[in-house]
């Protein structure tokens, strides 16, 4: 759907381990949508699919529609960095098959201000950046910036250009592996004449949903 101008897809791995978040995340969702219309991809990585199911009801208890939630089956060998880099190129290769302009990566354990979207398209607009990282301190350091992808716009002239997995990587500097997705993805934007903005403290408040609260 379209917000301010552009057509924005709210794209984000789900996992059965963040269900503590789930349903609150999802309320969330809904009243942002309600405001700022936008499509929501979420991409499950959970074993079989039994967490889809679960996540279906959430989405019907708070009248969520503009949405669709996709099933990727991983091995239980591979980790959390190879789920949520295989899960992001899942849902960069959805973006690219239809029309949107730009991927909201909104992870399922942050809840956000309802004009935090439109905040960052106008931000994207005013220099047109690319990819607008904001971000708050790392929720394990306080006194450290957290630079994860944790609710970031990326437009879709860099998606076409670059993925999220490792062999994306062409520079020798960078490691061949999932950990540190969101770097390479950066630097190979940076390397490819592109540019980003990483901002603090202009979305509040941000709450960081924990388990067992």
């Amino acid at each position: 759907m379209i917000s301010n101008g552009m057509k924005i897809l709210i794209g984000t791995p789900i996992h059965e381990i963040k269900d503590y978040a789930m349903e609150r995340w999802l309320a969330n969702v809904a009243k942002l949508q309600l405001e700022h219309p936008a499509d929501l991809l979420l991409m499950d990585n959970s074993p079989g699919l039994d967490y889809v199911e679960k996540v279906k009801g959430y989405c019907a208890k708070y009248g969520i529609k503009d949405y669709k939630i996709e099933h990727l089956e991983l091995s239980l060998e591979q980790g959390a960095d190879e789920r949520i880099g295989r899960s992001r190129e899942t849902i960069r290769q959805y973006l690219l098959a239809h029309d949107y302009d730009a991927w909201f990566t909104w992870e399922c354990d942050q809840i956000i201000p309802t004009n935090a979207l439109d905040e960052l398209i106008e931000l994207m607009k005013t220099e047109d950046y690319m990819i607008v990282n904001p971000n708050n301190w790392s929720r394990e350091i306080p006194p450290q910036p957290n630079t994860d992808f944790g609710f970031s716009l990326i437009k879709r002239e860099c998606l076409e250009k670059y993925g999220f997995l490792p062999e994306f990587g062409t520079n020798p500097d960078l490691p061949e592996s999932w950990v540190a997705g969101e770097f390479r993805f950066r630097k190979q934007v940076l390397d490819g004449g592109g540019n980003y903005v990483e901002v603090y403290g202009i979305i509040n408040p941000v709450y960081h949903l924990r388990e067992n609260e």
